[in-house]
């Protein structure tokens, strides 16, 4: 004679099949493995949704720069310029000893060489000046974001980010001030060419240092 079927029909197998995957995931060694299932099915999910939280790419608790310095910022560079790119590899390319006083913050210290500020030779000059200046602060903003970099490392997110706020802070004042100055006419702009066009460089790396250290261009480039 031949084996005696288990079940009888189809209906029955699978009946028994059901009660005994439930008796399974009733017992003790079916929970323990349902849980491990679960959880490494949720890691796995976890691991797969991408982050909600950006990275931090502004400076915290100091107001945004306003539309003019982000305007400012933006602007181009006399990247064309050999003096510009002399003044920026190196602060020995160039004698650069007579132009401390442009790089204080206005009024300037009035020029005690009588010169004609509407002759060709006063207007090259003044070019020039501006090509130097634009490429040593340029120079001396990327020594400031090594310096920051290296203060990052030695004294935490939380130092470095202190020191700039107040840095920023300080800026923000002498940004003020200086625009008060300009909107209240004290330089002319021909008469007094080469005074208003440092008064604006001046502005205009004011807001580049600020936006700079706002968005810590230092860290995320």
């Amino acid at each position: 004679m031949g084996r005696r079927a288990k079940y009888l029909s189809l209906e029955e197998k699978t009946s028994a099949k059901r009660k005994s995957d439930i008796r399974y995931t009733e017992s003790t060694h079916g929970k323990t493995v349902r849980s491990a299932y679960r959880e490494s099915s949720r890691r796995s999910k976890q691991r797969h949704i991408p982050s909600t939280t950006p990275p931090p790419h502004t400076l915290p608790l100091v107001p945004s720069p306003t539309p003019r310095q982000l305007e400012l910022y933006r602007s181009p560079l006399p990247t064309h310029s050999h003096l510009f790119a002399e003044a920026l590899r190196s602060p020995d390319a160039l004698d650069e000893s007579e132009l401390a006083r442009w790089k204080t913050e206005p009024p300037f210290e009035e020029d005690s060489v009588a010169t004609d500020p509407h002759s060709a030779p006063y207007l090259t000059f003044t070019t020039s000046l501006t090509e130097v200046l634009h490429g040593i602060r340029l120079r001396e903003q990327n020594q400031r974001d090594a310096e920051l970099r290296e203060q990052l490392l030695m004294q935490g997110q939380e130092g470095m980010l202190q020191s700039v706020r107040y840095e920023v802070l300080k800026m923000s004042q002498a940004w003020r001030r200086v625009e008060r100055l300009e909107n209240e006419g004290l330089y002319h702009p021909y008469h007094q060419s080469r005074e208003y066009a440092m008064l604006g460089l001046y502005l205009r790396w004011l807001a580049s240092s600020i936006c700079h250290l706002y968005y810590l261009k230092f860290i995320v480039e």
